[in-house]
């Protein structure tokens, strides 16, 4: 290619509706959007031509974009110089590859950690920084109930003497500026600070993934509390026993109608003193053709 091709090539990325990668959540389906992106630049661009430039054969990577077949790490690395993307974006779609295709939790976490990194470094105003920050640090929730608390002070020093397990006022201090600043919490006319709705982006990847250590990490309190709290100010309670997938399901719903109860106590109470994480886990110890899932 030419200079002056080379030219009117930048030139014309720049004028064409040029999808951010930063907006997706799904490596299939921004690198569909990107190829459909490219033929508007480029006539003379193919699925063959970008195939043969990267010895991956044509149905290999057509299975590849019609999801049939995994984008491996090989696959990635033959066409990632090929396609015209920055050296961040090159990674950021990579760390989407990681999270979508790896069996390695670590590896996810990992990754999605790094996700958050480019969008801070980019300042970008992602949900997903919102979602992974709120949820995988477990003092981030309980400070946030505890703006319904009848006696909250907004001072590091209370707040570090409430929790269950200590943490210092700087990591109290960057929570409440967190929740300030992302809108979890708004001042109401007469100067306190409550909680307001907060959404949260709950796609699939990013978010199961930051859930999911949510979880771990609640656990892992669990377990904690059994040292460090009074019996009678917890309540760890749990069965085992063989049971059909069919009664299985018959327990789920039980214990989802259970949760819908307790939510209108939450909803109904007249005094707020305490905050409780109610977690209450089901899963098999052992079962035939036992499937992990490992997005969670």
């Amino acid at each position: 290619m030419s200079k002056k091709e080379i030219n009117g090539y930048e030139s014309k990325m720049k004028t064409e509706s040029r999808p951010s990668i930063y907006q997706f959540h799904d490596p299939i389906l921004f690198l569909n959007e990107w190829f459909i992106y490219l033929k508007k630049l480029k006539t003379q661009f193919t699925i063959n031509d970008l195939a043969k430039k990267s010895e991956i054969s044509p149905a290999n990577l057509s299975l590849i974009l019609s999801r049939k077949r995994p984008l491996t790490e090989k696959s990635f690395q033959k066409m990632i110089n090929l396609i015209h993307l920055d050296s961040t974006e090159k990674k950021y779609l990579n760390h989407l590859r990681i999270i979508d295709q790896s069996e390695n939790s670590e590896l996810r976490m990992e990754a999605l950690n790094q996700i958050v990194k480019i969008c801070k470094n980019k300042s970008l105003n992602s949900n997903d920084y919102k979602v992974f920050e709120y949820l995988t640090k477990w003092y981030y929730v309980a400070i946030f109930e505890m703006f319904n608390l009848d006696q909250m002070q907004l001072d590091p020093n209370w707040i570090q003497k409430k929790l269950i397990k200590k943490i210092s006022l700087l990591e109290i201090e960057q929570c409440i500026e967190f929740l300030k600043v992302h809108g979890y919490v708004t001042q109401n006319k007469n100067g306190k600070w409550q909680q307001v709705e907060a959404h949260m982006d709950c796609r699939d990847g990013i978010f199961k993934l930051s859930l999911g250590e949510f979880h771990r990490q609640m656990l892992n309190l669990a377990s904690y509390s059994i040292d460090a709290v009074k019996r009678e100010d917890r309540f760890i309670m749990g069965q085992t026993m063989a049971l059909s997938k069919e009664d299985f399901m018959k327990v789920k719903e039980i214990v989802e109608s259970a949760i819908l109860q307790i939510n209108e106590v939450n909803k109904n109470t007249k005094k707020r003193t305490e905050i409780y994480q109610i977690e209450i886990a089901t899963f098999p110890l052992a079962f035939e053709n036992l499937e992990k899932d490992q997005d969670e």
